[in-house]
């Protein structure tokens, strides 16, 4: 089939989405389709696109006027879009994260999937929302997650368009591509000790706080914090002492390169608060599928992750992770000691949750939702 992927990630950024457009696009060509990305993004950029984000260039992408980072990007670079479509080569099939083009091109075009990975939260979304579910030219609501799926329900009621698809990873391609022993050499970590680190953005709600603390407790354990925005990492600097030399914030690093940090690792956190937040200040405990998730359980290590509803529909307290008390520092304490000083219960749940990441890929996930 010809698809064409329009997508609006915020680019070049921390930020997740523009490594779940590329590895979308990735996915579907993958499976042996002819697949063109629309993206605002400059001519020249383009190549560092595929590099960025670590993706194969089996894809197209069709450069369009847009917004990198503005919080009218998803608007503008949607009528652009959507102008720009109307004098394209025509598609067997439509996929689209932008809800102002899939509004748009609902009108004129059949076979379009809408992926929604947040709840309506405007006028404008919700009187969309209800047009792709009774509109035909939309054959497929996909959701990130049951909570996703759940809060359009609450609002619409059930339809047969809505399918869950949560987000997934790369078992091919997401793999350690350094030596290991010059990773921990550049970083300065001390020989023969634990790991513990933490991979993703560094906002409000990551229990990026509760790391810090934790690393002044367990002194002989070195804690990582990979990625983050340099403004978001300063703030959390500041609490850091100066003479503490077992945490280290690494800045942002190229994605490709994240294997070799969960590879180094002993155990994963994903330590997010209860009220923990998508970038712009809106609560995402009930629908986000955080792609560092599946990259975690692909690492095939022990993950301590806060019990919310965001991993638990995923995660399995004892089998693959220990789910913890998003509110409590101590039970992530007792977590880290309890896995440290118990090999066996290590090797079963890196075991188990390697084995769960071969449910969870981007081939699956594109397979899944283009399969009518």
């Amino acid at each position: 089939m010809k698809i064409l992927y329009v997508g609006s990630p915020q680019l070049f950024t921390e930020g997740a989405s523009g490594i779940h457009v590329g590895r979308m696009c990735e996915a579907l060509s993958d499976l042996g389709h002819d697949t063109t990305l629309m993206l605002p993004i400059e001519e020249e950029e383009i190549g560092g696109f595929f590099s960025f984000y670590g993706v194969k260039d089996n894809f197209l992408i069709k450069a369009t006027p847009g917004f990198k980072k503005s919080s009218m990007r998803h608007f503008f670079h949607g009528i652009i879009s959507f102008l720009k479509f109307l004098f394209s080569k025509d598609y067997d099939l439509v996929l689209t994260r932008n809800i102002t083009f899939a509004l748009l091109a609902s009108f004129i075009k059949s076979r379009i999937i809408v992926d929604i990975h947040h709840p309506p939260v405007n006028f404008l979304s919700k009187i969309a929302t209800k047009r792709f579910l009774k509109c035909e030219n939309i054959v497929r609501v996909s959701c990130n997650s049951v909570g996703t799926m759940d809060s359009i329900v609450k609002i619409f009621s059930h339809n047969e368009k809505l399918k869950v698809f949560h987000n997934g990873v790369n078992l091919e391609s997401f793999v350690p591509n350094d030596n290991l022993d010059n990773l921990v050499s550049k970083l300065n970590i001390p020989d023969k000790c634990n790991i513990i680190s933490y991979i993703g953005n560094t906002y409000r709600g990551r229990g990026i706080e509760k790391i810090i603390e934790l690393s002044k407790k367990h002194k002989e354990i070195f804690f990582l914090v990979v990625g983050g925005e340099e403004e978001d990492n300063s703030y959390y600097l500041k609490s850091v002492d100066s003479t503490q030399s077992n945490i280290l914030f690494t800045g942002h690093v190229p994605h490709q390169e994240i294997p070799n940090y969960l590879c180094l690792s002993d155990i994963l956190l994903i330590p997010y608060d209860s009220d923990f937040t998508i970038k712009g200040g809106s609560l995402a405990n009930d629908y986000s599928s955080p792609i560092k998730l599946f990259e975690y359980l692909s690492a095939g290590k022990p993950i301590v992750a806060s019990n919310l509803s965001s991993f638990n529909e995923i995660l399995k307290d004892g089998m693959n992770s220990i789910l913890v008390n998003p509110d409590s520092i101590n039970e992530i304490s007792e977590s880290i000691e309890k896995l440290l000083n118990d090999k066996a219960l290590r090797d079963n749940l890196s075991s188990n949750s390697l084995e769960l990441s071969k449910r969870f890929t981007w081939i699956n996930r594109a397979k899944g939702m283009i399969s009518l």
